[in-house]
């Protein structure tokens, strides 16, 4: 449905006009009125040929998966409903409860680097303490991550030639360097990490590595890495479908995503302790 932009630059009246046609007397007030309202109606004219799809917008709007016969993932976002809360109010108080043990960060005992302030001098009486023995530390700790960046290696197959028999031999390469150019084995765990856990994109998922460690990895390294985790899972999977068919009660409903501005249907199945 699309709807057509009103062209609001009529010249409406200024106070000045307004104040002429009032000393004028009558008929110049009703010239003025006449003139504002051929403009108004002027233009109404183009809602009035919508009118009928205007009043048809309300039901439009208010079909859903709830009302109609369509799957979930056709609702706009608009028409979810909120879930409310089951907790009454004032059963607990907001935040942590009485007798939970709050968590706060621990000084590591064996830190990776250590760095001690010298005193230079007395702070008193400025006296050179430069051969004076330490009574003591008073230490605190920061916890910072270290700046990543990739690292490339070169890997290079030494080449001799025998001078007995004349032939050349070449070094062997490790496993890891089948191609001219590739990505190292550490590369893997990272692409694999992103998209299954945490649902990142593929195209982010290459965005992090650029951004984080100024190495971009290809959308097929990323796919290509999760590919043994699913053959891992797969026995997880295979007794957590076993259990679907051994439960009493199995709840199946279809959650909606968008993907490429399209709606699409994400099928659930659950029972009281699995999911998939």
């Amino acid at each position: 449905m699309q709807f057509m932009l009103l062209p609001m630059h009529f010249p409406m009246p200024t106070d000045e006009q307004s104040h002429t046609a009032f000393e004028q007397g009558e008929a110049a007030v009703r010239a003025l009125f006449h003139d504002v309202a051929a403009h108004v109606t002027e233009l109404a004219q183009p809602l009035a040929k919508q009118g009928a799809s205007l009043h048809a917008l309300p039901a439009r709007l208010a079909k859903s998966s709830r009302n109609r016969s369509q799957p979930p993932s056709s609702d706009g976002y608009g028409t979810v409903k909120r879930t409310e809360s089951l907790r009454k109010a004032g059963d607990k108080p907001n935040g942590g409860q009485p007798g939970h043990d709050g968590q706060t960060l621990m000084a590591s005992e064996r830190p990776a680097r250590v760095e001690t302030h010298e005193v230079p001098s007395c702070a008193h009486g400025q006296a050179s303490w430069a051969a004076l023995a330490s009574v003591g530390y008073e230490e605190r700790q920061g916890f910072d991550i270290p700046a990543i960046r990739i690292a490339v290696t070169a890997h290079r197959a030494e080449i001799k030639v025998c001078p007995a028999c004349g032939r050349a031999s070449t070094g062997t390469f490790p496993p890891s360097g089948t191609q001219a150019v590739q990505d190292g084995p550490a590369v893997s765990p990272w692409a694999s990490y992103f998209t299954p856990q945490p649902h990142v994109p593929v195209e982010r998922t290459t965005e992090i590595g650029a951004d984080l460690v100024q190495h971009r990895v290809s959308a097929a390294t990323g796919l290509k890495a999760s590919e043994p985790l699913e053959r891992g899972i797969e026995p997880s999977t295979a007794a957590v479908q076993a259990r679907w068919r051994d439960a009493a009660v199995l709840q199946v409903e279809e959650s909606g995503l968008r993907v490429t501005g399209q709606r699409h249907g994400l099928p659930v199945a659950s029972t009281e302790r699995r999911t998939s």
